[in-house]
């Protein structure tokens, strides 16, 4: 009489015989899509292709890739580099109020007719910015997005900073008043608020 282990290796070498084993399952391709930020908007990042997908990020992927390091001066009302009382968008640029100000999305010279003088991220989204981030105790001000400057990439001064933002903003990341020559150009935390962000004309 068999054994069970004899009967079980002469069963198993049967079903190879005739096939009767299911192939070994196919591995997986490496993921090809990962989270990413592009002109500070989220979305996912096809590696393979390059192609950007704008999307909004879930709570989940937000914890894990929410806040991009960025480097932001102050603006202030009255001093050379803004003569004007109002932003771009007509709002009042004072001491109180909480604002920001995007490079131009293109070059000079280099925009579509009808387009120059347009700001990178759309005027009226909310920018978020903390010192450190720290997952859900993470503490954060928002500023919208209501004017515009020739620094960034794509301006021609300040070529390293991302955003200009107003004092009060200032005050509300450093957690106490802080003039703009104390602040100079300071490494912070950023990212648009997907829910809040208007949609593009």
């Amino acid at each position: 009489m068999k054994t069970f282990q004899e009967f079980y290796e002469q069963a198993s070498q049967v079903q190879e015989l005739f096939g009767f084993n299911p192939p070994p399952p196919k591995p997986q391709p490496p993921k090809q899509e990962v989270l990413a930020y592009k002109n500070y908007q989220p979305g996912v990042l096809n590696k393979q292709s390059g192609k950007f997908t704008q999307r909004a990020h879930t709570p989940d992927e937000q914890k894990r890739y929410g806040w991009k390091p960025v480097k932001a001066s102050v603006y202030a009302p009255g001093d050379k580099f803004t003569p004007n009382k109002v932003t771009a968008t007509g709002d009042p640029h004072n001491w109180t109020t909480r604002g920001a100000a995007v490079p131009f999305k293109y070059p000079e010279g280099k925009a579509p007719k009808g387009r120059e003088g347009e700001p990178s991220i759309p005027y009226g989204s909310r920018l978020k910015l903390t010192a450190k981030p720290e997952g859900s105790k993470t503490k954060s001000t928002t500023a919208k997005i209501n004017d515009v400057g020739d620094f960034g990439k794509t301006g021609n001064v300040n070529k390293d900073v991302s955003f200009d933002v107003s004092p009060q903003v200032t005050k509300d990341v450093a957690g106490k008043n802080i003039s703009p020559a104390q602040w100079g150009k300071r490494i912070v935390y950023a990212k648009v608020a997907p829910s809040e962000k208007p949609k593009e004309k």
